[in-house]
């Protein structure tokens, strides 16, 4: 499966994450035999718990990536990933579903 450009599957594609893209495609894939229309949000996967813990789900073990804590803007811990410390820490992008709008009350 081909990751869209501006997510956390084309980020890890960029930057030689592939394995853990295989990951996320399997569980997606299940998901979506089952009927699921679940949506994750992998950079939380990714940057683990907040002490440094690896999260775990549909029994994969995701590694803890230094740019996702970072991204999240949590300290890096002793058993952060990190292929390449020059790699960027990839920007939070907002959606639409973020923005706030003015709301009206009309009679």
């Amino acid at each position: 499966m081909k990751p869209a450009k501006n997510t956390a599957r084309a980020w890890l594609v960029e930057n030689g994450y592939s394995r853990i893209v295989r990951m996320i495609d399997e569980i997606m894939a299940k998901w979506k035999a089952a009927g699921k229309k679940t949506r994750r949000d992998w950079w939380d996967v990714l940057a683990g718990h907040k002490d440094g813990s690896l999260c775990i789900i549909e029994g994969k073990k995701f590694p803890v990536l230094r740019a996702a804590r970072l991204r999240k803007g949590w300290k890096e811990t002793q058993n952060c990933l990190c292929r390449n410390r020059l790699e960027t820490t990839p920007q939070i992008i907002p959606q639409a579903r973020w923005q706030i709008t003015e709301v009206r009350n009309e009679c």
